[in-house]
């Protein structure tokens, strides 16, 4: 009997202690406060997402929401491709200018792609005639070709803000490169002189639109910087002319169509 009790006793005493160590490895939670809710240690809490304002978040290198807005404007109103012909005439200064006549017509050909609303490209080329008749070298009527093959690149102003006369002429300014060809026959000698150089132009003009998106008039003035290798020539001096220094400054009108 009493080897019993002892048994029954030490059996009491394990689960005792085991249901002590399980009160010890089972966290407690702290009473509700006066609120309501439940005073749990931050630990056991979800910490929610910031997306407060900071230096960082307001940064605008990866802000593409006014891209993609100024991209979408240009996709519904904007123009991708256009081509455009017309004529003008072809006027030369300085001391070639004095020996040279003619120059119309000029016949201007262009093909144009936009880039957005202000920056456009063209590639194009015009083809105009001069003469001249001299004593000089006994060259007589001589005529005389011009041919240029270039890229203009093209910024539109913006006229959002400005006067409805303005916004509605659309003006421009260009900038651009090509190669110049430039042809000389003389009938009486049965010469041919052909000269090849590299030009930079300049200048400005106005768009007229008759059909928005489809169909525009446009004026446009250039100047043309090309140094001819006959440019210091003194085959001339006879007829007063020192040299053949001069600058070719051309002016036309075309109707662009555009999609």
């Amino acid at each position: 009997m009493h080897k019993f009790f002892s048994q029954t006793q030490l059996l009491l005493c394990m689960v005792g202690i085991l249901g002590s160590e399980v009160a010890l490895a089972v966290p407690t939670r702290e009473p509700a406060n006066e609120s309501g809710k439940s005073s749990e240690p931050k630990i056991y809490k979800p910490e929610e997402d910031d997306y407060a304002g900071t230096p960082f978040t307001e940064y605008g290198e990866f802000n593409e929401a006014p891209d993609e807005e100024a991209d979408t404007r240009f996709f519904q109103y904007g123009r991708f491709f256009g081509v455009s012909l017309g004529l003008g005439f072809e006027f030369v200064d300085g001391y070639r200018g004095a020996l040279w006549q003619g120059g119309f017509p000029l016949i201007d050909f262009k093909l144009h792609y936009w880039f957005d609303f202000n920056l456009a490209i063209d590639l194009g080329f015009f083809t105009v005639s001069h003469y001249y008749n001299t004593t000089a070298q006994s060259l007589g009527y001589v005529s005389v070709n011009v041919l240029r093959i270039g890229v203009d690149v093209k910024y539109y102003f913006n006229t959002k803000n400005l006067s409805a006369a303005v916004s509605f002429a659309n003006p421009y300014i260009l900038l651009g490169a090509g190669g110049f060809s430039k042809t000389e026959n003389s009938i009486a000698q049965q010469t041919q002189d052909v000269s090849n150089s590299l030009g930079i132009s300049f200048g400005a003009g106005l768009e007229f639109a008759i059909t928005p998106r489809k169909i525009y008039f446009e004026i446009e003035g250039k100047a043309h910087l090309v140094p001819y290798v006959d440019a210091y020539t003194t085959n001339f001096q006879t007829v007063n002319l020192p040299n053949l220094t001069g600058n070719f400054y051309t002016f036309s009108g075309n109707f662009l169509f555009t999609w």
